[in-house]
């Protein structure tokens, strides 16, 4: 029995250093009179942007609000703009971040949850106190150091000296409350509390009217595309003007000057930034008019020389339109791999030139005699003749079409034709022979058979033309 009066002396002890450590509270941070938060995005180049409210990390951009003037007020004027990721400063940026989301922190939620962590920690103490099981004792102290030992990285560091001299404190009770349960003094598996002691950087003072117009001019620099770009500049000297957001606050010393002087730098690069646009516009009509014709004529090498010109036009330029140029040299890509594609099927149909030659030469005759045959599969196709004596010379005309076919050796590319032809054949034979039975037997189902099928026929022959008239071409005419 003696370990447990010790453990009730220790836990008392305890928790009137609980109370006492959450009692010495430091003092609240003045309320600013700007509602959001001011980061500040430090830039490789030694320039600075001022982030009204958090920054966000989108893939390779970072995403910001950049005021556009005072910031005093509910509803000061702001603009939205990305920047390349590779551009900032990242160690100075996350640095000064964190200070200020820990200074936000200890003047709003900082006091309140360190005194719930303290009560948290009061209340397990107590229960240790009362409770007679050495195990589970021990199992509540060590839960309490726990909670201390993670509490400061997740807390922005409030505090965390306090935090660290209670977790002292509890390690002391918790190795006799170790010895109490039959087991070492010392939990090699205890977390040891670190002192997240946040950044000391001091909190840069809120720009001025001039400073954030300064600061959006910077930005216009480096925003991550043309528009963008443009937008921006477009605000700055809406701002600047007789109506914008700051013609209503009070005059800085000297604002006439600095805000002309702006003025005038804003619309020179605004000017620049247009005049750009036009000519990457001009280049990529010209160019792609000349890639379109050349890739027409499956001019390989003619568009391969069009790439070497953007990329000379784009260097003279300044290569300030890089999203542009990736698309106009896309553009050409897909016109390159067109033309590629146009000069081997060229290629490919000059080898089978003469086969296809041979082959339209050995099928002209049957395709005369069906040629000749069209007047009369018309008058079968309408029921209007033709008349019986005509019927046996169309017969006739249509086999010897089809023996003609026959005989034909048919090159592999046009065996879909051969057979279109061969099928239309034998379609008018079969329509020709029953329109003479219709005549014979005054059967109208019969002449109406025979019309579908001299239909048919007549379909087949034109579709087998268009396929050959295809196919004797040269690609791409």
């Amino acid at each position: 029995m003696p370990q447990r009066p010790r453990s009730r002396r220790l836990a008392a002890a305890l928790v009137c250093a609980v109370l006492a450590v959450a009692a010495g509270a430091p003092g609240a941070r003045a309320q600013s009179s700007i509602d959001a938060l001011l980061f500040r995005v430090f830039l490789r180049d030694g320039s600075t942007l001022v982030s009204y409210g958090d920054f966000a990390r989108v893939a390779d951009r970072v995403v910001l609000s950049i005021p556009l003037g005072s910031i005093d007020g509910p509803s000061p004027p702001l603009h939205l703009v990305s920047i390349a990721e590779a551009a900032v400063d990242w160690e100075r940026t996350d640095r000064y971040a964190e200070a200020i989301r820990s200074r936000h922190y200890a003047a709003t939620r900082g006091e309140v949850d360190f005194e719930a962590l303290s009560a948290d920690v009061a209340k397990a103490l107590n229960d240790v106190a009362t409770i007679t099981d050495a195990s589970q004792r021990l199992a509540v102290a060590t839960g309490a150091r726990r909670r201390l030992a993670d509490w400061p990285a997740a807390h922005h560091g409030y505090r965390a000296g306090d935090v660290a001299q209670l977790a002292t404190l509890l390690d002391d009770a918790i190795a006799d409350l170790r010895v109490a349960a039959g087991l070492s003094r010392v939990d090699l598996t205890l977390v040891a509390t670190t002192a997240a002691v946040p950044p000391d950087v001091p909190e840069l003072a809120a720009p001025s009217e001039r400073e954030a117009l300064d600061q959006a001019f910077a930005a216009a620099s480096v925003a991550a595309d043309a528009s963008e770009r443009v937008s921006l500049l477009e605000a700055i000297a809406n701002s600047l003007g007789p109506s914008g957001a700051s013609a209503a606050l009070p005059l800085e010393k000297n604002r006439a000057q600095w805000s002309s002087s702006m003025l005038a730098r804003t619309s020179a690069a605004l000017s620049s930034e247009v005049k750009t646009d036009q000519d990457y516009r001009t280049l990529a009509e010209r160019v792609i008019g000349r890639a379109d014709e050349r890739a027409s004529r499956a001019d390989v090498a003619g568009i391969e020389s069009l790439l070497r010109v953007v990329l000379a036009a784009d260097d003279k330029l300044g290569r300030r339109r890089p999203e542009m140029t990736a698309a106009l040299l896309a553009t050409l890509d897909s016109r390159l791999d067109s033309a590629r594609r146009l000069r081997l099927a060229r290629d490919s149909w000059i080898t089978r030139r003469e086969g296809l030659d041979r082959y339209q030469r050995a099928i002209r005759a049957a395709v005369d005699r069906f040629r000749r045959s069209i007047p009369a599969l018309e008058q079968i196709r309408q029921l209007a003749g033709p008349s019986p004596s005509a019927l046996m010379p169309l017969s006739i005309r249509l086999n010897e079409a089809l023996r003609a076919l026959n005989k034909v050796q048919v090159p592999v590319e046009a065996q879909a034709i051969q057979t279109m032809l061969t099928n239309a054949s034998q379609t008018a034979i079969r329509a020709a022979a029953s329109r003479r039975i219709a005549i014979a037997t005054g059967d109208m189902p019969t002449a109406w058979e025979a019309a579908s099928a001299a239909a048919g026929a007549l379909l087949m022959f034109e579709r087998a033309q268009d396929e050959l008239r295809k196919l004797t071409s040269p690609p791409g005419q």
